[in-house]
């Protein structure tokens, strides 16, 4: 047996007789290489621990080992596994994708199922703005709030298993930055508007539709309502303030004691009401010169609108799209 044991010091082999099975093990912070070999021998990952203990030693690498979750298999070589704990876990990533016209909320719903990120630590960090890095376009937007709705960029994110709100919340933001890079942020004054409000009109054109040739004829219609002084009612902002979404708004949630009720306050509302896409931003910026002051969706179940310029031609429509659904 002692010569065996030094066969395997010198060569650091392990066992050819172990049947081959996949293990997995976990090196917490801390533990010394005794510990990490008794725990490996455990398993069935090496033969023998003493011998693993001698071969570090030699190496005088005790100390380098780093601490996680390893996919190791029974019988390996102990140089084998000495250079994976060396090198570290392997990285797992996941896929977190964030639709289009989310609102930080159901973001944060997402987050904390698909993550270990808790969805309160989620959106705490979006409401208090704690961010690793502090982005131009943020600091030059002109919003009143610390909150970063609107701009948690929706889009597939290919993210470590491990990581935290903050980076997560970096990365929706890098991505902003990387996809609004080209947009003439320009013409936000020559309508008036801040960045943020552009962002606000965006989220609103995003929730309202989903149709590209649609959006910057909605934007059209918000920004003549503006002009106008009529109030938006725009369905969405009176979902936004809803403590949960309804498939269909009530009378009585038209009433809803909330600045973001854009049927009982004329204007814009305080914030984003979701986190749009680009094409939504563009078409904020580039409303149509349509004087199409209403809207309501086409009879014809394609998710598209009739855009009326009057309120009878609104109503005309209106009655239309409800015979439509009675038939």
């Amino acid at each position: 047996m002692a010569l065996a044991a030094a066969y395997a010091f010198q060569t650091g082999k392990g066992s050819e007789n172990v049947e081959k099975r996949p293990v997995t093990v976990e090196i917490q912070e801390g533990m010394t290489a005794t510990q990490i070999g008794n725990l490996l021998e455990e398993k069935k990952v090496i033969g023998n621990a003493l011998v693993f203990r001698l071969v570090v030693r030699q190496q005088g690498i005790g100390g380098d080992f780093k601490p996680g979750k390893y996919e190791f298999t029974t019988g390996m070589d102990n140089d084998d596994v000495i250079v994976q704990l060396r090198k570290g876990p392997p990285i797992k990533y996941i896929k977190l994708t964030v639709p289009e016209g989310w609102t930080a909320s159901q973001v944060a719903e997402r987050v904390g199922a698909r993550t270990k990120i808790l969805k309160e630590e989620y959106l705490a960090a979006v409401q208090e703005r704690l961010i690793l890095v502090e982005y131009e376009f943020l600091r030059k937007s002109g919003a009143p709030t610390q909150s970063l709705e609107g701009y948690l960029y929706p889009d597939t994110y290919s993210i470590q298993e491990d990581i935290t709100a903050q980076e997560l919340i970096n990365m929706q933001l890098g991505r902003f930055e990387e996809v609004t890079a080209n947009i003439s942020w320009d013409n936000a004054q020559a309508l008036g508007r801040t960045p943020y409000e552009i962002m606000i009109i965006a989220s609103m054109i995003e929730r309202e539709t989903r149709v590209d040739d649609e959006r910057a004829l909605v934007a059209a219609v918000i920004y003549n309502r503006l002009t106008k002084g009529m109030p938006l009612q725009i369905d969405a902002t009176v979902q936004y303030a809803l403590p949960v979404w309804k498939d269909r708004l009530l009378l009585e949630d038209l009433k809803i004691d909330s600045p973001y009720n854009t049927y009982k306050n004329k204007g814009l509302p305080p914030g984003p009401i979701c986190n749009p896409s680009v094409e939504s931003m563009e078409a904020a910026l580039n409303p149509t010169g349509d004087p199409y002051l209403y809207y309501v969706l086409a009879p014809d179940n394609s998710g598209r609108h009739v855009f009326t310029k009057t309120y009878d031609e609104f109503l005309n429509a209106k009655n239309q799209y409800k015979a439509a659904q009675e038939e």
